[in-house]
């Protein structure tokens, strides 16, 4: 089984007033980290980056798996992530789509995720994590940039952005997805604002 990794580091950072994918916890920017990971699970990573900037950040020896696409969009993740579906070189099984603010990324989860991809459905597109906004079901949300997709969602994906769309969660609500069983709510938390990101270095100074 073939997985291709895609890691978004495209956004404005507006909350956090900084660029979140170098920020840097012990010595290692969070996209560098990402990567990485990725890279332990995956052949190869495709960036799609702010700039060059973002990219030169990165600190891994195996350059040759990790590329760079530079955003053209500035359109939200969706965009991003069919950017870096259209500059990935061969069709591959499985793509792997991960923020860059994941600081509690584990390569032995998404491992464990991985092996698990041959038992879905053949119906299914994608293999992701799901948490509750409230105590009604019906607000149930996917964790969209840490999972799984199959590479035949391309031709749904691509529709619903021709067709004006832009929420990756609604285009989500028209597919069939296998929601990841016990994923740790750790594993789900992001750097998105100053504070968020205080808190973070916080917890690590006291562990």
């Amino acid at each position: 089984m073939k997985i291709t990794a895609i890691a978004l580091s495209g956004g404005k950072s507006s909350r956090m007033g900084r660029d979140k994918a170098l920020l840097e916890i012990n010595g290692e920017t969070l996209l560098s980290k990402t990567s990485r990971i990725a890279l332990q699970i995956a052949d190869s990573v495709y960036i799609v980056a702010r700039s060059q900037e973002q990219y030169q950040s990165l600190k891994i020896d195996s350059q040759d798996s990790i590329y760079l696409v530079l955003d053209q969009k500035f359109d939200g993740a969706l965009v991003g992530f069919w950017q870096g579906i259209q500059a990935i070189a061969k069709p591959t099984d499985w793509i792997l789509l991960l923020a860059c603010d994941l600081p509690n990324l584990q390569s032995e989860i998404l491992q464990a995720w991985a092996r698990q991809l041959a038992d879905l459905p053949k119906t299914a597109i994608a293999y992701l994590p799901r948490h509750e906004v409230n105590s009604d079901e019906a607000k149930k949300q996917w964790e969209p940039l840490c999972g799984f997709y199959r590479w035949q969602c391309c031709d749904s994906l691509m529709e619903f952005i021709e067709k004006g769309g832009r929420s990756l969660q609604k285009w989500l609500d028209t597919q069939e997805i296998i929601a990841i069983p016990n994923v740790p709510s750790s594993m789900l938390f992001n750097c998105n604002t100053p504070d968020d990101f205080h808190q973070y270095c916080l917890k690590q100074v006291s562990s």
